[in-house]
């Protein structure tokens, strides 16, 4: 089982419908099992995915050593794939955790990912867009981390933040991959190459468009395959799930 996580502490970097377009291809088109984990209050994920959202948060079993994972399960209308719903209280989670002892923190940050170990081929979780140190906690935990971009003088300055913070927390730094990527915009294909020269390997080969098919399907509760397989958007997350395999195996 592999655990990655998506996160980039800068909001509106299509997050979210990255990883959930990452999940559909890998639970429909590969048929590998997976659990989607939506550790943001916002609830995104859990509100797209889920057939019931629970009372019962992952922000819950963070937080209560004797919660077990399945109380936030739930299935989603997608064979091979479940996800651990949250609440809005997620958002105030962190300050409790902190309240919590050495043992119990990496006791209920260890439960919602191992617990699931015989069950899911992947485990994604989707960050909030905050750096503190409940979102180190759970980066730590997890395999490797990938950091979707928007290409953007600021947010490419910031990535440096971000990619400190992964190697201080002794996890994998999968790769950025670019979003709403215009491919016809001159400053997109300049700050593509200046990240491509600053991060070699490790800017995926595959740049997710901007594109209206992408926004008018989460707008409709479906993936970009989902809404319109054959067209360039949803290939390219095809083929950046294919790269994504090709990385972390």
């Amino acid at each position: 089982m592999k655990s990655i996580a998506f996160f980039n502490n800068k909001g509106g970097v299509s997050k979210t419908t990255t990883a959930l377009n990452v999940a559909y291809i890998l639970g429909q088109v590969y048929k590998r099992k997976v659990l989607v984990v939506d550790c943001d209050g916002q609830q995104n994920a859990s509100r797209f995915l889920a057939d019931n959202i629970s009372e019962i948060g992952l922000e819950s079993v963070l937080t209560d050593y004797t919660i077990s994972p399945e109380s936030a399960l739930s299935e989603t209308r997608y064979d091979n794939i479940n996800v651990l719903t949250s609440t809005s209280e997620m958002n105030r989670c962190t300050e409790k955790f902190q309240q919590l002892d050495d043992t119990e923190i990496i006791n209920n940050l260890t439960k919602i990912i191992r617990f699931w170990e015989e069950k899911y081929d992947y485990v994604l979780l989707d960050l909030p867009p905050a750096l503190n140190s409940l979102t180190e906690a759970i980066i730590s935990i997890t395999d490797g981390v990938i950091v979707p971009v928007e290409l953007g003088t600021f947010a490419i300055q910031g990535i440096a933040k971000v990619t400190d913070t992964i190697t201080k927390l002794n996890t994998a730094f999968i790769g950025c991959v670019i979003t709403k990527y215009d491919r016809k915009n001159k400053a997109d294909e300049e700050l593509k190459k200046l990240l491509e020269n600053n991060l070699g390997d490790k800017i995926f080969n595959t740049a997710i468009p901007y594109s209206n098919i992408i926004r008018n399907s989460m707008n409709y509760k479906l993936t970009a395959y989902e809404y319109m397989h054959w067209l360039n958007p949803a290939k390219k997350f095809v083929e950046l799930t294919e790269e994504i395999i090709r990385k972390v195996g």
